[in-house]
């Protein structure tokens, strides 16, 4: 069985794992923290004992807990422990923060050989946890297989965080098939399925903060809250008004957010924008909106992931709003491209996502 055919929900211990299904599995496990894990990174992890077998998987659950590979070990003895191998998507911590050094807790047990996924570029780390581990007997190895994009995806935002002292920014857009998130006089409730806003909202719950234009206050109105059945968050809302438009109107998002957690603000370009929100210590945004936002977003190359969702209706040019109307290239060569691209679907929604 190959690692893309894996069928998570019926994995279970005491299953045969090759090394691949097992850093997939950690992969997949690491998700499950991302509405509460900012600033920290998503981390998963997967034990296999000397046969292959899966003894137990961890996940950093929230900021401030346990990491993933001492949720992987808790309630595990030194016996189940002696000559496994721990596939973990980062490597372990060295240092001591707001809990202990993993890599000094692994070498408690005889742990055969860890591979993690990537180096943390946290410099109370990047390479050091490895080293502990190295200097105690225990095999220590940076992962190098198939699965190395999907790493860096799981661990995007934290990786821009510290290689670029940078917010990370992501696009939602919700489009007809043929480009259109609303018709020209507004209208666009609801182009997409419910399956599909539902997901939406995870995805809110996963960036420290959302963005709009004014324009898209003004006409819509929105929420801009998380209304998911399974996660309790309130997320920060950035809107984004130079021209103080909405100076003394009431909209509906002052009702649904704490005023601590909105900002509205003013700039001189989208870089001032970038800087405000690094100063807010805000670690990544989720802009949805509208078509001025995500157009001028695009042509600075500010965008670091897309999440398109397209319904399979077409609307047309001719009296539709397309999201990427303010944008626009000269020659072919120019084009923006995706890479490591995944595609889902929502009801009858087609979802793509991947990194610019």
């Amino acid at each position: 069985m190959e690692t893309k055919e894996i069928n998570y929900s019926f994995i279970k211990v005491g299953d045969h794992l090759t090394d691949e299904q097992a850093m997939a599995l950690a992969i997949h496990v690491a998700k499950a923290g991302a509405p509460y894990v900012s600033p920290n990174p998503l981390v998963g992890c997967t034990i296999l004992n000397s046969e292959n077998k899966l003894v137990s998987t961890g996940y950093h659950q929230k900021y401030g807990e346990a990491h993933a590979e001492i949720n992987a070990i808790n309630g595990l003895s030194a016996d189940q422990l002696a000559n496994t191998k721990i596939f973990v998507t980062l490597e372990p911590c060295a240092h001591e923060g707001k809990t202990g050094s993993c890599a000094k807790k692994l070498i408690q047990f005889k742990i055969k050989k860890l591979i993690f996924g990537l180096v943390d570029p946290n410099p109370l780390v990047a390479g050091q946890g490895a080293e502990i581990l190295r200097q105690a007997g225990i095999e220590a190895v940076e992962y190098q297989g198939s699965l190395k994009n999907d790493l860096e995806d799981l661990c995007e935002v934290f990786l821009k965080n510290f290689r670029e002292k940078k917010t990370f920014v992501a696009m939602k857009v919700a489009s007809s098939l043929d480009g259109q998130i609303a018709l020209s006089t507004g209208e666009s409730q609801w182009i997409t399925t419910p399956e599909s806003r539902e997901y939406v909202h995870e995805l809110r719950s996963w960036y420290d903060a959302i963005i709009v234009g004014s324009n898209t206050i003004e006409v819509d109105n929105p929420s801009l809250n998380i209304r998911h059945p399974s996660i309790q968050k309130e997320t920060k809302l950035i809107i984004l008004d130079p021209e103080s438009k909405l100076s003394g109107k009431i909209f509906k998002f002052q009702d649904l957010h704490k005023p601590e957690n909105v900002h509205i603000l003013k700039f001189k370009d989208l870089n001032d924008v970038m800087n405000q929100l690094w100063a807010l210590n805000i670690k990544s945004v989720f802009i949805e909106g509208g078509a001025y936002t995500y157009s001028s977003f695009l042509k600075v190359g500010l965008v670091d992931r897309l999440h398109l969702f397209m319904n399979t209706s077409v609307i047309g040019a001719g009296n539709g709003l397309s999201w990427t109307k303010g944008f626009g290239i000269e020659a072919l060569a120019d084009k923006k491209s995706l890479k490591n691209t995944k595609i889902r679907t929502f009801g009858s929604d087609l979802y793509v996502t991947g990194r610019f």
